[in-house]
């Protein structure tokens, strides 16, 4: 279910998903390819993560970088089949990572979920999925398949509260890639313009100071092909977030804005 102290937000958000799927843009074929495929099997697929968040908290017209979808009604080999000619790669996470009409998609079975994987988050349903989230801005699944007539599906985990106090906070701690989770957080922080909050910059503090610049760098590379935030900026960056947590109680922290410092790529 939705936050429940936030059905406006619940409402603007199918609305734009809605849009999203059914207009016409670089993303129709592709969303369209998928549809035609999962529902002739009858498989049920959420849109997870990333994607409904940038819906929501950017313009309604951004395009999405990716997206993350989750299936319950097959195996990862019967995936492998149906996407054999758009699939890539299996991921670190063991899903599949797919070019579909050039564009990148992620797909995994539902029970392959990490957490539920690593006994991290209990129960397995779709319903549980935003609570295996590293962050509260993501924590959100959306029906990606809907019949007309029916309000499409919605589960959350404090997603809205983040986007109503434009604030970027842990949601699942454990992780496997700390070097990885604290370059997302900044990159998100800056593109929504939202401050960290505590829990994060006490995860940041902690971390930090052990990984080095360049293995921040080669994760970038790994994960998006490039690196977005370079080691001047994530250093700056690392001592403005100290600075700020030395002089007060942890609270959240606001970061400078992109014109402010030299963030390559984050727009």
């Amino acid at each position: 279910m939705a936050d429940a102290t936030n059905p406006r937000l619940e409402s603007l958000l199918r609305k734009r998903l809605s849009a999203f799927i059914h207009r016409e843009s670089v993303w129709r074929p592709a969303v369209r390819s998928i549809q035609e495929r999962t529902q002739a099997r009858d498989w049920t697929i959420f849109l997870f993560g990333g994607t409904l968040r940038d819906l929501l908290a950017l313009a309604p017209s951004t395009v999405p970088r990716d997206l993350d979808l989750v299936v319950a009604g097959t195996t990862r080999q019967e995936l492998e089949s149906v996407f054999q000619q758009e699939l890539v790669r299996v991921n670190r996470f063991g899903g599949l990572h797919l070019v579909t009409h050039k564009l990148p998609v992620d797909m995994w079975t539902l029970e392959s979920t990490w957490a539920f994987r690593e006994r991290l988050v209990p129960g397995g349903e779709f319903s549980d999925l935003p609570r295996t989230t590293f962050l509260n801005v993501e924590a959100i699944a959306a029906e990606f398949h809907t019949r007309p007539g029916r309000a499409r599906t919605l589960y959350t985990r404090d997603f809205f509260r983040g986007i109503q106090e434009r604030q970027v906070e842990i949601n699942l701690e454990d992780n496997p890639f700390p070097a990885l989770c604290i370059v997302r957080s900044l990159i998100t922080a800056q593109r929504l313009r939202f401050s960290l909050g505590p829990r994060l910059v006490r995860y940041f503090l902690h971390h930090a100071r052990r990984i080095p610049l360049e293995e921040m760098e080669a994760i970038q590379r790994s994960h998006y092909g490039r690196v977005r935030i370079n080691r001047h900026t994530l250093h700056m960056l690392n001592r403005l977030v100290r600075e700020q947590a030395s002089h007060t109680r942890l609270q959240p922290i606001s970061l400078p804005r992109a014109k402010q410092l030299p963030l390559r790529g984050v727009a």
